[in-house]
């Protein structure tokens, strides 16, 4: 490119010189042939007029043939050279002056004359003639001189019009040199630009190409830990959706069977609780490895989210997805090592056919296998539920009973009843529990083991319990005795941020006395933040509270709880009395609460006494207070009115107590 530019510059220079001399030739040129025009046309005329005038002055007339042709041949010069002087520069040079005019024209009317007449002239015509032309000598004189001062003004005007062309084109010339140098040094320098530009541009290609790679590396790694587990590596519950429904799409298309399998680890939640969430993630991180080792047999496995997972099986029946369920629980259920600690789980899995009833809608499937999952969970034997038809309206009845439950409370269809507590030896009152009852529109009485579960569930058992506790509170500050009321507490109210304070207020509005009231609560208040229960329970012990542990013995107890939690009193369950008076063993296990009860300064509350064998069991071993139907069914508050008496006119006896309390 640059090769090519400076050869142009080269040639514009050549033809600028070039186009220089040829205007200084023609310059000179010009100088030299610019007297022979205009002037040199007038001059010659004038010329011939005189030489035609001295040749007619010489002539005799008549003339003889010769001089006759002579004259004759200067006329016709003439009259050729005056034709010019009617066109073009010179008619306009003529015609600019009145006398020029008039000289040319009284000259053309001689030379008219002088043809016209020429071969019968005589001498007195002749002289005549001799005579105008003789005038016309000093006027044609006149206007040759003139003719040649035009000239040559002409000529110098010309030639300094064109020297000041020559001298515009010089600048002009320069100028477009200057802008050649100009440019050559800009494309010089850009050049150098352009490579400078160029070599960064591979650089910032280079990088790019880099950055491209990282961001295409990131996009990727992105887009797997947008669908897939960060902790198990099994895709997430976005990948599976999307797969769920493209099989399903597929199944009406090729018409292959689609099944989903939803899985829970049992216990998986104590074990995170109390072993700590390291080893739970390492309990989860084992539990996915051992289901990918399904995986040729498997579609797809997901990790919903916490102990929940799923999986997609293609082309198998409800019986086979069954079997295949069975397999993969027992791999999940076998021990685990967590850092040199075995552990045991259990997997409920819930499932789903898209055939059987036929369904081709992700959610709908999904809330099916969600339905198996529910029962599996409940079920007290095999934990695999396949999805059935009457499963739907269970369900349904259940989220019916939900809903009814959010307007229960609103309504205030909740009513207490209260069973007594009485003291094994005397058969006096001890106190009594608060047992709570669901008057249903239309389902009548619903028992508290049915609603209570799903209260906790939904939500509502918080409100549930302040209602229940208020309630309570609000009736046993109106009996005239100062017995005893005992609350149930759920787990989930333990652990409402203000549970003490909630308390502390009932207390203060209602007036009952703290030491009146015991709060019975399970050892499952434990398996959450262990730290922050026993402060919560210390706190309700500091107001006045007393804590009984209901259900002793059916969950997770042991001699370490009967040590280690603020508690005054342990409640037996029913289920170590039901054969006390017949099975010794039974009696040595209730005997040996009893006794470690007694040592420990903890009232020990036996329920469940129904018959009087079984009281007298009791009573020889040394039970201090008894619960059951043997001695008072729950009633409603409306049967108490003996409690509102005064203590004077109170007084019962035992069999007295006991006519109320089967009353």
């Amino acid at each position: 490119m640059t090769r090519i530019l400076g050869v142009l510059i080269c040639l514009f220079i050549a033809a600028t010189a070039y186009m220089s001399t040829t205007v200084s030739q023609r310059q000179k040129v010009l100088r030299h042939v610019a007297h022979h025009n205009d002037t040199w046309a007038i001059s010659q005329s004038v010329s011939e007029f005189m030489r035609l005038e001295a040749r007619l002055a010489l002539s005799e007339h008549p003339m003889d043939d010769e001089t006759y042709e002579n004259v004759r041949l200067r006329l016709d010069i003439i009259i050729s050279r005056l034709t010019s002087f009617k066109e073009g520069t010179l008619k306009t040079f003529i015609e600019e002056s009145p006398s020029r005019k008039a000289a040319i024209t009284e000259l053309l009317a001689v030379i008219g004359e002088l043809d016209k007449n020429l071969a019968t002239m005589d001498a007195a015509h002749v002289r005549a003639i001799l005579q105008r032309m003789g005038d016309l000598n000093g006027p044609l004189t006149t206007i040759s001189s003139q003719s040649v001062q035009q000239s040559w003004a002409d000529i110098e005007e010309n030639l300094q019009a064109l020297e000041q062309l020559h001298r515009i084109y010089s600048i002009v010339v320069a100028f477009l040199i200057l802008c050649w140098v100009v440019l050559i040094f800009l494309l010089f320098r850009q050049n150098r630009l352009l490579m400078q530009a160029q070599k960064e541009a591979e650089t910032l290609n280079n990088s790019l190409s880099v950055a491209g790679k990282e961001l295409r590396d990131k996009n990727r790694r992105l887009e797997y830990v947008a669908h897939h587990d960060s902790l198990t590596k099994l895709p997430n519950r976005i990948l599976f959706w999307n797969e769920l429904e493209t099989s399903l799409k597929a199944s009406q298309e090729v018409g292959t069977s689609v099944c989903l399998l939803l899985l829970d680890l049992d216990d998986f939640k104590n074990i995170n609780d109390t072993m700590g969430h390291d080893l739970g993630d390492m309990l989860l991180d084992q539990a996915s490895a051992r289901m990918l080792k399904f995986g040729s047999e498997a579609h797809m496995f997901c990790r919903l989210g916490g102990d929940e997972f799923a999986c997609l099986l293609l082309g198998k029946s409800p019986s086979e997805s069954q079997d295949f369920a069975r397999e993969l629980t027992a791999q999940i259920a076998a021990p685990y090592r967590l850092s040199n600690r075995e552990v045991q789980i259990g997997c409920s899995v819930g499932i789903a056919h898209a055939e059987q009833p036929k369904c081709a809608d992700a959610q709908m499937l999904f809330k099916r296998a969600d339905i198996g999952l529910y029962r599996a969970k409940a079920s007290a034997q095999e934990r695999i539920c396949l999805f059935e038809d009457y499963m739907q309206a269970e369900f349904d009845d259940r989220k019916a009973l939900e809903n009814d439950l959010h307007l229960a409370l609103e309504r205030d269809e909740f009513e207490l009843y209260y069973q007594a507590q009485v003291e094994v030896v005397t058969l006096n009152l001890r106190g009594l529990e608060a047992l709570v009852r669901w008057n249903h529109p239309t389902r009548g009485q619903i028992p508290p083991g049915v609603f209570i579960p799903i209260a906790e569930e939904i939500g509502l058992i918080v409100e549930l319990g302040r209602k229940i506790l208020l309630t309570a509170c609000t009736e046993a500050a109106k009996w005239k005795q100062p017995l005893k009321i005992a609350v149930n507490l759920s787990p989930i109210q333990l652990q409402a941020p203000n549970i003490v304070e909630i308390v502390m207020g009932i207390l203060k509005d209602t007036g009952l006395a703290p030491e009146r009231l015991e709060l019975e609560m399970t050892e499952t208040v434990l398996l959450n933040d262990r730290k922050r229960v026993f402060k919560i329970l210390n706190d309700l012990r500091a107001l006045g509270v007393t804590i009984a542990m209901d259900d002793f013995g059916t969950g997770y107890s042991s001699l370490a709880i009967l040590r280690d939690i603020p508690f005054d009193t342990i409640k037996l369950d029913k289920s170590f009395v039901r054969d006390i008076a017949l099975n010794p063993e039974a009696e040595a296990l209730v005997r040996l609460v009893i006794d470690v009860g007694n040592h420990l300064g903890k009232t020990v509350i036996i329920e469940g006494i129904e018959t009087d064998a079984q009281h007298e069991c009791i009573r020889r071993i040394g039970c201090q207070v008894s619960q059951g139907f043997l001695f008072a069914r729950p009633v409603q508050a409306s049967k108490l009115d003996f409690l509102h008496w005064s203590d004077a006119e109170l007084a019962p006896d035992a069999s007295t107590l006991k006519n109320w309390a089967n009353s």
